[in-house]
């Protein structure tokens, strides 16, 4: 199968085994591509000995995922391999948008970043998301991006937006609901933990600057909250200085 989707401004060709990418109809496109990825019974066969190793780490059992399951995560792998050659990288975590502002929501996972997006969807007025798990962010003209991708978590919260990004948020679970701005030397090594690496030493240099980059122009801010609706309200106040 062959796809064009265009992804953070950038149009890439995608060849694949099986129709496994699903949610592309507003990124596919006829324009040029920037460059391509193909898929191999041999990447498909990676994939599954990655998920495997990861689940035995983790000491829960392999859901056993169809070709076509891990096909659609060698491919989102194979783009993210590639980014950082257009100063773009894969980050985990929620971004959250409202009007031209992106607020990115990142956390270890169970911690609660998709309840919490689930709030501010609940609380605060004209919010929607760019992406709820797994968004590409990329520097054009100078400015940071948050961009959507039809890769968006289990929720299928996301659409084809590339936003501006406001401010970076670690989620943390607390009883009380309060917000910090930090530092981006004391939070960079959690932010490299929520970037995708790739195996190239290169580009990996290459992210850890756009990570820096953003760092010096956008701030970061640890919340620490419940898991109900005044949680969306001291976040949205304490990162865009706006009321409710």
């Amino acid at each position: 199968m062959d796809k064009r989707l265009k992804l953070a401004g950038l149009v890439i060709e995608i060849h694949t085994l099986f129709d496994s990418i699903a949610n592309t109809a507003e990124y596919e496109t006829a324009e040029p591509p920037d460059f391509s990825v193909s898929i191999t019974a041999q990447d498909i066969a990676a994939e599954k000995r990655k998920s495997m190793s990861e689940c035995a780490y983790e000491g829960i059992e392999y859901p056993n995922y169809s070709p076509a399951a891990l096909e659609n995560t060698a491919v989102y792998r194979k783009i993210a391999e590639k980014l950082p050659e257009y100063d773009a990288l894969v980050f985990h975590g929620s971004a959250v948008a409202v009007g031209e502002k992106t607020y990115l929501f990142t956390a270890k996972s169970g911690t609660g970043k998709t309840t919490h997006t689930g709030l501010w969807l609940k609380n605060i007025e004209g919010s929607y998301v760019v992406n709820g798990d797994k968004p590409i962010l990329r520097i054009m003209d100078g400015k940071p991006f948050v961009c959507g991708t039809p890769w968006m978590g289990k929720e299928g919260y996301g659409c084809n937006k590339n936003v501006p990004l406001s401010a970076i948020c670690f989620v943390n679970r607390e009883t009380e609901n309060r917000i910090e701005k930090t530092e981006f030397q004391k939070i960079y090594p959690r932010l490299i933990g929520q970037s995708y690496r790739p195996e190239s030493g290169p580009l990996v240099a290459k992210t850890v600057m756009l990570l820096e980059r953003i760092g010096a122009c956008v701030p970061i801010y640890e919340l620490f909250c419940n898991m109900e609706d005044e949680a969306a309200a001291v976040s949205f106040r304490g990162m865009s200085d706006e009321k409710i």
